[in-house]
């Protein structure tokens, strides 16, 4: 019998941008069409999550696509108020999204694929803070958690959505949920070593943001509303985040562990319904001939 190795496909978070993660696996699966039926398991963080979720229930690539279409995004960022004094958006639409492509009562437990999705619960007046990491892993003790509530829970980015069942954004812990699946994987539930393992992380684009400005006379207005990059505090705790994820899963994995993530040419928002088109463009154009070779090579 051949080696076969135990393979994960991560997804981060970035809200209208998983158009771009989505476009790029849409065209692996083209020239690779068993690329997720030979993956163990697939993680996601708040958009990623959704991502995530359906290809492990068997929603095709393209199906997902179609929930970032220019028409669904604008429905789910339908109404935008003050991010000062509210949430900038309701979550309403975006469920009813969901429960468009999930059933109601589907659980974890009921999906095809091992998943982890990294949330993060702020707590209340009896129970305090904590990362929770949802899966459905042998022994998972939230394998009977609603898929709806954990798409839910993993993409209520704070200024953006509101708290969802005391949850808010995995992005606050893990932006990219690479490191937090391969510990999974790791684990005792799991128990496979590093060198049996291949990661495959998809990235929402970058661009290489810096805070130009002098910040020593920065306050707290400063870096919650400074422009340039926006809600800077932010932005810096999600990509700090990400990329400590990207450098210890290589640190790992070594040659093991790949990550696709486009450069992109101006920073683009979690709710900029009109950059869908300039992402799936982005995600059609780019060139994937060395990724398709490291799957090649890898993905036995």
């Amino acid at each position: 019998m051949g080696y076969k190795s135990f393979k994960i496909l991560a997804f981060d978070g970035g809200g209208l941008r998983g158009a771009l993660s989505i476009t790029l696996l849409r065209r692996i699966q083209m020239e690779m069409p068993q690329i997720v039926r030979n993956t163990n398991l697939i993680s996601g963080t708040s958009t990623g999550s959704l991502i995530a979720l359906g290809l492990a229930y068997g929603v095709s690539p393209r199906e997902i696509e179609e929930l970032y279409s220019l028409e669904n995004s604008k429905y789910i960022f339908h109404k935008s108020y003050s991010e000062m004094i509210r949430p900038k958006y309701d979550n309403k639409h975006l469920k009813e999204k969901l429960l468009s492509i999930f059933p109601e009562n589907l659980r974890l437990k009921d999906l095809g694929k091992l998943v982890v999705i990294p949330t993060f619960y702020i707590g209340n007046e009896t129970s305090n803070w904590k990362p929770i990491f949802y899966n459905n892993l042998p022994n998972s003790s939230t394998e009977n958690a609603r898929v709806v509530d954990v798409a839910m829970s993993s993409s209520a980015a704070p200024v953006f959505f509101p708290t969802y069942n005391y949850h808010i954004d995995g992005g606050i812990i893990a932006t990219d949920p690479s490191l937090v699946s391969l510990i999974y994987a790791m684990g005792k539930e799991i128990n496979k070593k590093t060198e049996d393992i291949r990661l495959l992380s998809f990235g929402t684009g970058y661009c290489y943001n810096s805070i130009k400005q002098d910040t020593t006379t920065w306050g707290v207005v400063d870096w919650i509303v400074n422009k340039d990059p926006s809600l800077p505090i932010i932005s810096i705790t999600l990509e700090g985040n990400a990329q400590m994820s990207q450098f210890l899963s290589e640190k790992l994995l070594e040659e093991n562990y790949c990550r696709i993530n486009p450069h992109m040419d101006r920073d683009i928002s979690m709710d900029d319904c009109e950059a869908i088109n300039y992402l799936v463009e982005l995600g059609e154009n780019y060139d994937i001939e060395d990724y398709l070779r490291w799957i090649k090579n890898k993905w036995d």
